[in-house]
Parts: structure tokens; sequence; C-alpha cells
């Protein structure tokens, strides 16, 4: 199987790149990497790519990712978040190619008696958000082999991610300030590349339309809690010399010019539903995590 991989450089990209099972045949596309080198907002760059590589299936990682920069940029947001994963879905269609692209628990707002499922409303109160719903609803439409793949709270070893973030303070000694308020479902990007790589082997070649699909860490918990369960983790394997002290703070005290949602766990029934598999309790994929925090994972 040949499958295009886009956004390889990032954390989900090089746990992709990490994880790709023996019989696959990945061609990885960044900016200025991996295989075919690519501006991905130069959207005829792209088509000459496909058209050279003709993927049986293309595996979108790429994204603009910047929460509140996308406040200030929202068309440069939306040229990665809509844009790219509409061309990918169209020439997914017209040439009988899977597609599997990533969306986010920033669609949804509110906060009901239970986890989001993939059928519920979405109401994005960010720009980031909203073209997050944008790029869905392009796949949607389009008719193709695909699936969107919504996740939350994405962390890994590698830099410039929230957990990365916290233990960099707290091995310099820091204490931390953390949002108590924001409950979601913390994902490590190596449980989120193993699920991607069973959906592609066991839903994608026999979808008839496109399906949104939740992919998430298995629990609930804020901010906070998932800072302190990671300090404490981490000097529990010498990652820092000692835990620091980690105070909870409400969203109003800490400097952010996007909403965030307050509630954001997703339902990942479905995901079991499709793969028979059940995805990793955070605690589990965290401690996973902090075993690859001294090493490359790729």
């Amino acid at each position: 199987m040949k499958v295009l991989l886009t956004g390889a450089g990032g954390q989900l990209g090089r746990h992709l790149v990490a994880g790709a099972p023996d019989d696959v045949e990945l061609v990885t596309t960044t900016r200025a990497g991996g295989d075919h080198p690519c501006d991905l907002t130069d959207l005829t760059s792209l088509a000459r790519i496909l058209k050279h590589v003709r993927p049986q299936v293309v595996i979108n990682a790429a994204a603009w990712t910047a929460v509140d920069d996308a406040e200030d940029h929202a068309e440069a947001a939306l040229k990665l978040n809509r844009d790219l994963p509409a061309a990918l879905a169209g020439w997914c269609q017209a040439n009988d190619a899977g597609l599997v692209t990533y969306s986010t628990d920033y669609v949804f707002s509110g906060q009901p008696d239970r986890s989001w499922r993939e059928d519920d409303p979405v109401a994005p109160e960010s720009a980031y958000g909203l073209s997050k719903m944008a790029g869905e609803r392009e796949v949607m439409l389009s008719g193709c082999r695909g699936l969107v793949v919504r996740t939350a709270w994405v962390y890994s070893a590698l830099p410039g991610n929230f957990l990365s973030a916290i233990l960099g303070r707290a091995a310099s000694g820091q204490d931390l300030r953390v949002v108590s308020d924001q409950v979601g479902s913390p994902t490590w990007a190596g449980s989120l590349a193993q699920a991607s790589w069973t959906l592609v082997k066991q839903v994608l070649t026999g979808l008839a339309s496109p399906e949104l699909v939740h992919v998430a860490g298995q629990g609930a918990m804020s901010w906070h809690e998932f800072a302190e369960l990671a300090v404490t983790r981490a000097a529990e394997r010498g990652l820092i010399e000692r835990p620091v002290a980690v105070e909870p703070i409400r969203s109003d005290q800490w400097p952010q010019k996007a909403r965030r949602p307050i509630w954001s766990v997703l339902d990942t029934s479905r995901y079991r539903e499709l793969t028979g598999k059940s995805l990793d309790p955070v605690e589990t994929a965290l401690d996973y995590c902090l075993e690859q925090w001294n090493r490359e994972i790729c």
C-alpha cells in the first residue's frame, strides 16, 4: 500500500512515520523536507505531487495548530485547515484513494452530561475551531473514501506541546500555574498514530462514504490534573529532579486570545465499534510517552 503522509515533521507525523506498518510504502512531505518538499498552501504544487506519487491512501497530518494565533490569522488557518483537506478529498474522490485527516475537540462548545459523540452538533467559539469545522465539512461533502479523525489535547515527548512545556519549566525548578476549569481527553501522539494505522488497515478500504470518528485518550481530566500527574510521573522516572507545585487557576487568569471549550471529552465508542480495539487510558499513555523522553522516536 502506497501512503502519502503530509506534515511528516510534526509531532503526529513523526509518530506516524515511526509506527508505519512494514507493508506500507510511505512517501512523506513537509514544507522543507521529506521525500517531496512542499508548501501545502500551494495547491498547484500539491497537485503535482499527488499526480507523481499516485498514493492509494493520503494521511493528512498537516494543520494550522496555533490556536491563539489563528484569531489574528484566520485566513491563513483556513488555508491549512479547510482548503488543504478539501483539495486532498477532491483528489481522493477522483482517484479512488482513501483519506485520513484530523480535526479537533475545539469544534464543540457547551457542557453536556456526557462525552461528545460524532453526531453531536458543532459550535466552535474560536477561529481555529471554525477552520477545523470548515475542513470537516469539505471532506464530508466530497463523498471520498475518507475518515475525519477528531482528537484532543495532543502531546508527545517532542518539543512544542503542553507536556514538553510544563516539564521543561518543572525541570528548571519553576512552579506551575495551570488552568483547572477546562476538562478534556489528553491524547498521546503515539496512541493517535497507532490508532490511525489501525483505521487505515481495518476500516478505510471498506468505506463507501466519509465518516467521522473520535480518537482520544480514555478518561477525563483538567489541564491542571494532567499537569500534576505528569510532574509526579516525571519525578518518579528521574526526568525532573523533584515535583514542583502546580497551582490551579481559572481560564480568565491565563492570557489567551481564543476561547477554549470548557468540556471537550470525546466519546470513542465508535472507534471501538469499527476496529474492535480500545484506546489507552490517559495514565497508561502518559507512561508510554515518558519512556520516550530521552530518546528520539524516529
